[in-house]
């Protein structure tokens, strides 16, 4: 788990800490939903997105992926399976390693993967015997963001 450890570690604010977070998961970041999209028969459909924020955290085997809903800490774990980088497009077309993890979840009978950078975390699900992709996309909110802005 070397580049969640050495390259997306940041610390969190006393808020950002989750009530039912276990001992040794240490904070990776905040990130703000921006898109997410519906993919089905072949054809794309936006779907209307409310503001959220995720707060991502990390024991160096699972990734734990948390957002308040209704005022409370819920939380979605993906076992990591690749923890040396992401592969993302570059300048070139070309595909670049960068840091980050990747890791899936198989919860409520729906696969889900998960890649997170220092800048992005882009989450698929895949609903059991189905031809829909729900592809997520969230942006990182920096170590400069302040909380008091968020309303979650």
């Amino acid at each position: 788990m070397l580049c969640v450890q050495g390259v997306m570690m940041c610390p969190a604010n006393a808020q950002d800490q989750p009530g039912n977070l276990p001992a040794g998961y240490r904070y990776i970041g905040k990130y703000q939903l921006k898109s997410k999209v519906r993919v089905e028969n072949g054809a794309s459909q936006a779907v209307i997105i409310s503001p959220l924020i995720y707060r991502v955290f990390s024991d160096g085997i699972e990734v734990r992926v948390y957002c308040k809903t209704a005022g409370e800490d819920n939380y979605t774990a993906y076992q990591i399976y690749r923890s040396d980088g992401v592969g993302v497009a570059n300048s070139d077309r070309g595909i670049e390693l960068i840091a980050g993890v990747q890791a899936y979840s198989t919860k409520a009978q729906m696969l889900r993967q998960i890649s997170v950078t220092r800048n992005s975390l882009t989450m698929v699900k895949t609903p059991p015997r189905s031809h829909r992709v729900i592809i997520t996309r969230a942006v990182s909110l920096g170590a400069d963001h302040k909380p008091e802005t968020v309303d979650q």
